[in-house]
């Protein structure tokens, strides 16, 4: 059957799933596009279905480019496709490349059609604008994740219906007015989000996960002093707080951050939410980040294999760090290099889960400790290094290490981004941080090249991932800070261009 092309929209309508908090437990139906938007209780479930997209994008795809292509995880099965992205020989057949772009399109098209039909619905004036802001955010998030993979792509904000070949009329939008786009609709998001929500809504965007994002945005494209304005607004004390800056702490103790039992807790600005007990909706990163000789002596799902830390990252803790009983673990079976791994433990809670890819585990899109160090980052590429040693200090005293003094802008440009991989490690940031810091290819050439001369031992494993096939060592070239289009959409529409060197 001919698959959706360029967008992937909704054929029959959007599907309403349950989904813990705010999306309540009943059986997944499918509403016709005729009726969806002939009622409030019907826009409610569109919105809904919205989120619920948002599940399949940080459950199979996100942390693929965030982590595995960098120096914090690997695949270790080369006949994975995300082996590929291990050694940075990514081909624009990678089928990983076209479920990160179907899924987000998917996304991006239902959040534009609540966001052009549910204004002829009769219901509370005050519930559609929020329900609008929402929309807003998720496309700006997911237009954000596209520019920063992509590069140029389709900007598309007007809802296509059922006219699927109006999608072959969109080439490539630069990226600059991707940005400009996602921008206007997180400012628009940040002017009509509620502050908080009560505890069944929790995981609706708010307007500080509006602002946390736009702050990001905003430090992505260079602009440290409009970063820094808004950044500062959810921080007690700068010269932008408001009344947004009581809104967010950082949690006492790091392990608390990821607890199932304490999920979108004070230190959460956004997360996607997941679901277990055999509802369909739990996530899979307690079993799939696991060693796949591991069975089940690490949980007891009994199938596990996927991303696993790169040694180079578990010995990045320095000694007392608190962060590293949480972020690593170590597995050896039978002391052998080939059934030897260092493994996540963020998303392992008491064993669980039952089933694989049932897992009650959150995805942590945007935390407080981000914006903290997001801050500082703005404030010393702003010229102002002193001011911004006091907002990374505060994440390393969390971390139980000593503060930092003295550091010149060069110095503490890299100690946050140091402190930003301890930090954030498998939260998805380190592949875009260092492209954001125009240090992807001194950072990771120099990985490789160290690791490829270190014979492979049971604390060293699968050092084999350092040279490519023709037996020479990985180096990443400077194309390589942007993916591949995948093949079948430009197959699809002649107007998609691929990327430079693909």
């Amino acid at each position: 059957m001919k698959r959706l092309l360029l967008l992937l929209l909704l054929v029959t309508g959007f599907l309403v799933s349950c989904q813990q908090s705010f999306m309540e437990l009943t059986d997944p139906t499918k509403i016709p596009t005729d009726k969806l938007f002939s009622t409030a209780t019907n826009v409610s479930a569109a919105v809904t279905g919205v989120y619920s997209q948002l599940q399949p994008i940080y459950n199979n795809s996100y942390f693929i480019f965030g982590e595995m292509a960098s120096d914090n995880a690997y695949e270790p099965v080369s006949a994975n496709a995300r082996y590929f992205f291990s050694i940075f020989n990514v081909e624009e057949n990678n089928p990983n490349l076209q479920t990160m772009w179907t899924d987000s399109y998917r996304c991006i098209s239902r959040a534009n059609t609540v966001l052009a039909r549910a204004g002829t619905v009769a219901m509370d004036t005050t519930l559609r604008n929020r329900y609008l802001a929402e929309m807003k955010f998720i496309r700006a998030l997911n237009y954000f994740n596209l520019v920063r993979i992509w590069g140029a792509v389709p900007l598309v904000t007007e809802d296509l219906g059922d006219n699927y070949q109006k999608a072959y009329d969109y080439g490539r939008t630069p990226a600059t007015e991707v940005y400009a786009q996602i921008t206007k609709d997180l400012r628009e998001a940040a002017a009509g989000l509620p502050i908080t929500y009560p505890a069944a809504d929790l995981g609706r965007a708010t307007r500080t996960a509006a602002k946390g994002l736009l702050g990001k945005v905003l430090l992505t494209q260079g602009q440290y002093q409009q970063a820094a304005t808004v950044l500062g607004e959810l921080i007690p004390g700068t010269p932008t707080a408001g009344n947004l800056a009581s809104v967010h702490t950082l949690e006492t103790n790091y392990d608390n951050v990821f607890s199932t039992a304490n999920e979108m807790n004070k230190e959460i600005l956004f997360a996607v939410r997941y679901l277990s007990g055999g509802v369909s909706l739990g996530s899979g990163f307690a079993s799939n980040f696991l060693p796949t000789y591991s069975g089940t002596d690490i949980i007891r799902v009994g199938l596990s294999g996927g991303p696993m830390i790169r040694q180079d990252l578990a010995n990045a803790f320095p000694e007392g760090d608190r962060r590293k009983a949480v972020s690593v673990g170590y597995y050896t079976k039978g002391n052998s290099a080939a059934t030897s791994d260092y493994y996540t433990r963020k998303y392992i809670v008491n064993g669980a889960p039952f089933a694989r890819n049932d897992g009650d585990n959150d995805w942590i899109v945007l935390r407080y400790a981000d914006v903290l160090l997001m801050y500082a980052e703005a404030l010393n590429e702003g010229g102002q290094a002193t001011e911004a040693l006091p907002y990374l200090n505060t994440v390393r005293t969390r971390a139980g290490l000593s503060p930092l003094s003295n550091q010149s802008q060069a110095q503490l440009r890299l100690a946050l981004e140091n402190e930003r991989r301890l930090e954030l490690s498998y939260e998805g940031h380190r592949w875009f941080d260092l492209v954001r810091t125009n240090r992807l290819l001194p950072v990771l050439n120099a990985f490789y090249a160290k690791y490829a001369a270190i014979p492979s031992t049971p604390q060293v494993p699968n050092n084999g991932l350092f040279v490519n096939s023709g037996g020479s060592v990985v180096q990443v070239q400077a194309y390589q800070t942007l993916f591949p289009l995948p093949l079948s959409e430009r197959q699809y529409n002649p107007k998609l261009t691929q990327n430079e060197g693909y």
